[in-house]
């Protein structure tokens, strides 16, 4: 039903996915809790990628497996809807990610890319996404170095509440939409360590510069305030034009991400509707979702995590952990 993808290709895309919401929710946030949330965060998509990935089949086909196949057919539609909702929510974040206003029009540009994209197949946007991964490491790398030089000592002590290391939680779970996208290759025994560190480092990094050159009230105000920080930041004691950069590194996060959910709910027509409504249901999807994303930003950041932690997290959880179990009886 679906194109197997290396633990690697996996780990590169859940990693570009997760860069959107560390650079456009998590950057105002106390570094510490997004630091405490972001590794508990990763803990939990390594243990699902490694439960995939000894099974051999997708999240899908264990999912009706483990609650039958008109049981798995419901549960597949309520995440659809979510992940229609996601979808609508990261397209409206495009509208942002610029200072300029782009228009009404500006959500169909990654949703379009990401709906071309997602016709070659998973594999092909899998390839997209370590290559891209590569070029957004480049950017924000380029970004956090030309900040150091602004951060105060003063300004990187502990702040925040216990709230901001929930939220970490919850964000931090958009990696596993790739469970979803495809099937993964069985047998790999690499457990994925280093990106679970770099996936529960990154954020709290982005979280601790920015409060360190703008202070923890500042950061806390600004509506995107990584996007502040890119305005303020200099070269050689001469002013350098950042927020380009920044730009285009939300874009990609924001198309990569949006690849994925499209791939995702894509095989989840399948699962509902049959091969056959696969392509007419993607495209009804983004036109949903374009239409979603003009009202999308009065959505609270609360219920995004809310959805994140239900069918990123809990939902995959329990589908491998009872797949598991099933195993372990028959023997």
């Amino acid at each position: 039903m679906q194109d197997k993808l290396t633990p690697r290709q996996s780990r590169a895309w859940g990693l570009c996915a997760l860069s959107v919401p560390a650079a456009m929710v998590l950057a105002g946030r106390g570094w510490l809790w997004v630091l405490a949330g972001s590794a508990a965060a990763g803990g939990i998509v390594l243990f699902l990628q490694t439960l995939q990935r000894r099974s051999g089949q997708s999240l899908l086909e264990q999912m009706a497996r483990t609650f039958g196949r008109r049981s798995g057919r419901l549960l597949g539609a309520a995440v659809c809807l979510w992940l229609l909702l996601a979808a609508s929510g990261a397209a409206a974040a495009s509208q942002i990610a610029f200072e300029d206003d782009l228009g009404p029009l500006a959500p169909a540009v990654p949703l379009l890319l990401a709906a071309l994209a997602s016709r070659k197949g998973q594999a092909a946007a899998a390839r997209v996404s370590g290559v891209l991964a590569l070029c957004l490491t480049l950017l924000y790398s380029i970004i956090a170095l030309a900040s150091l030089r602004h951060v105060q000592a003063a300004w990187c002590r502990p702040w925040g509440s216990a709230a901001d290391a929930g939220l970490s939680v919850c964000i931090c779970l958009s990696p596993a939409c790739v469970l979803f996208a495809a099937q993964p290759e069985r047998g790999s025994r690499r457990a994925g360590w280093g990106c679970a560190a770099l996936a529960a480092l990154a954020p709290a990094v982005l979280a601790l510069i920015t409060a360190g050159c703008l202070s923890p009230e500042l950061a806390g105000a600004s509506k995107l305030p990584l996007y502040t920080l890119t305005k303020s930041l200099s070269v050689l004691s001469v002013m350098e034009r950042f927020e380009p950069l920044l730009s285009v590194s939300l874009m990609l996060g924001l198309f990569l991400l949006l690849q994925g959910i499209v791939c995702a709910a894509g095989n989840l027509t399948q699962l509902i509707g049959g091969a056959k409504q696969a392509d007419h249901g993607t495209a009804a999807f983004c036109l949903l979702a374009f239409a979603g994303s003009l009202g999308a930003d009065r959505v609270p950041v609360v219920c995004w995590a809310i959805g994140a932690a239900t069918f990123w997290g809990i939902l995959p959880v329990l589908t491998l952990v009872i797949v598991s179990i099933k195993k372990i009886k028959k023997f």
